[in-house]
């Protein structure tokens, strides 16, 4: 079936896979399945919607709307709904309950969830705050120790500026690390230890400036090797050599000199289509064990799902899963979900829920919240709707009705719209992936935020020394943990903020688009995140790997 996209108008196909799966999750009630229609939006408009609700970096000063603590907040001093720290909202003071709404079928769906949305608190932070220690300024994270300013992250201790460091340590300006250890300026790596500026890499250590090695160590200004130790320009020396060729060449040259080299010889030597570690019948890109995934980006663990992002490791594999953004750890069966995880088992048209089952366009549910439709601010809820208790009889009853209202509307199968997100557009990752100009997101009826220096909306207490940014002009400052990291790593203080630093790292990964090629080497047809009009030989995967040194 091909549709065009409702929001930019482009040609897209829903495959039979597709219909399929939707058919697979569409909720039966006394029966009676109640069939998801097929999605109206491109899968990268689709994407832009959920992940518009997500703001990962922008962190502000405010007042907790219950005690009148100062506390760091996601949400501005201004928003409409109430705001509770994370200890109070994890509390038992107050029960999302209270807030509970009669749902009117004179009214479209999505007018009263977001009526309901703006009366139920939120928590400050998408943080589980019990399990972090001395790491206040972070944001949709959990099992952190001393980290400062990461995202998308857990388990990780002593990081710094970065985002989805995940089982990490002393790791500072990293993008996408996975079990490293002392890492700066590395990104899409995993298990690699004292490495700076290291990409798309695998189990090194003590390697600079290079790309796409496995199993290597003493590497520098490298491309493309294999288990192999001192070696400078992918020549090899022996260690006395190569430590006194590295020193004399550092001494010649700066970092931001080196750096451009770096940028050179990546882009000098030939690459895979994807971007990949253990990986079976996959198309996308950043992938690692995953199996049978269709255009996915950013995940690992994945097994039979299509259009996820940012999906991390769990205890299982996330399985059977389709336009799903961010977080992950254990998913099943879910469908259209923004920073849904920790086992989340078949939630549809959710954002922000963890731990729970069979919910359905409901936000902030947690903690083995079941059976719940268009609830907000729920924890271990079960047959409610709008937040209201309802028997299990009628609870079904009710959802069956509802839908049937959402289906004459032509609400039911959309994703929350992009208008009642609780953010800016600008504060989102949206503005990541999907840059808009002020006067684009405005046009469209969306809202935009007119920021000023980030360092500002923090408490300066918790900073050193001040800078000033040399790409954005803002003031920035220097923590000592940051200071003593760059002492024992021998590296220069940055001359950009983390905000510019981050756009920085993000330009130098592909976008996540495929494009149809052709192998250089065997002409096969293949699909890749490499454009044709760029300069890198690109090959399948088994000619790769026969071409490797």
């Amino acid at each position: 079936m091909n549709r065009n996209c409702k929001q930019c108008d482009s040609r897209f196909e829903v495959s039979d896979k597709d219909l399929e799966f939707l058919k697979k999750v569409s909720p039966v009630i006394n029966d009676e399945k109640f069939h998801i229609p097929a999605p109206t939006l491109c899968p990268d408009c689709r994407q832009q919607r959920r992940i518009s609700f997500r703001n990962e970096r922008a962190l502000y000063n405010r007042k907790c709307s219950k005690t009148s603590k100062n506390i760091i907040s996601m949400y501005k001093k201004d928003s409409v709904f109430p705001v509770y720290s994370n200890d109070i909202w994890w509390g038992d003071t107050w029960d999302g309950k209270d807030y509970g709404m009669d749902f009117d079928f004179s009214r479209l769906f999505f007018e009263q969830i977001k009526e309901l949305h703006d009366k139920v608190p939120h928590f400050s932070l998408a943080v589980a705050s019990t399990t972090c220690e001395n790491s206040d300024y972070v944001n949709h994270a959990g099992y952190l120790k001393d980290c400062y300013l990461v995202y998308n992250t857990d388990y990780a201790e002593r990081c710094m500026y970065s985002k989805a460091v995940n089982r990490c340590f002393d790791c500072l300006d990293c993008f996408k690390i996975y079990d490293c250890e002392a890492c700066y300026e590395c990104m899409n790596s995993y298990n690699c230890k004292f490495c700076t500026y290291l990409w798309d890499s695998y189990n090194s250590s003590e390697c600079h400036f290079s790309y796409n090695l496995i199993g290597c160590q003493n590497c520098f200004l490298c491309t493309n090797l294999r288990n192999q130790e001192y070696y400078f320009m992918n020549e090899k020396y022996t260690a006395e050599d190569w430590k006194r060729k590295v020193d004399e060449f550092k001494s010649k040259n700066s970092d931001n000199d080196i750096f451009q080299m770096f940028l050179k010889v990546s882009n000098r030597f030939s690459v895979k289509q994807i971007h990949e570690n253990n990986t079976e019948n996959c198309t996308g890109d950043y992938l690692v064990n995953c199996k049978n995934c269709f255009d996915c980006y950013d995940c690992e663990y994945m097994e039979n799902s299509r259009y996820c992002y940012d999906v991390k490791k769990g205890d299982g594999v996330s399985y059977k899963n389709m336009d799903v953004s961010s977080f992950g750890v254990g998913l099943l069966e879910c469908y259209e979900g923004g920073t849904i995880g920790y086992n989340d088992n078949h939630c549809l048209f959710c954002e922000n829920v963890w731990g729970s089952s069979d919910l359905y366009y409901s936000m902030f549910c947690m903690n083995n919240c079941r059976n719940c439709f268009a609830c907000v601010g729920l924890k271990k809820a079960e047959y409610c709707i709008l937040n209201k208790q309802y028997s299990k009889d009628e609870y079904f009853d009710l959802m069956a009705k509802i839908i049937e209202h959402m289906m004459e509307t032509g609400e039911w199968g959309e994703f929350f719209p992009t208008e009642i997100s609780p953010f800016a557009y600008n504060e989102t990752m949206a503005q990541e992936y999907f840059f808009m100009t002020q006067e684009e997101v405005l046009k469209k009826g969306w809202r935009w935020y007119e920021s000023t220096d980030n360092t500002k909306k923090i408490d300066d207490s918790v900073f050193n020394d001040v800078l000033v940014c040399e790409e954005t002009g803002k003031s920035f400052k220097l923590q000592k943990m940051e200071l003593d990291f760059y002492e024992k790593m021998n590296l220069p203080v940055p001359k950009y903020c983390p905000d510019a630093r981050h756009l920085r790292r993000l330009q130098y990964r592909n976008p996540r688009q495929l494009w149809d090629r052709e192998c250089i080497r065997c002409k096969n047809q293949i699909s890749s995140t490499y454009s044709p009009d760029r300069s890198e030989n690109v090959y399948c995967e088994k000619c790769y790997l026969e071409i490797l040194i």
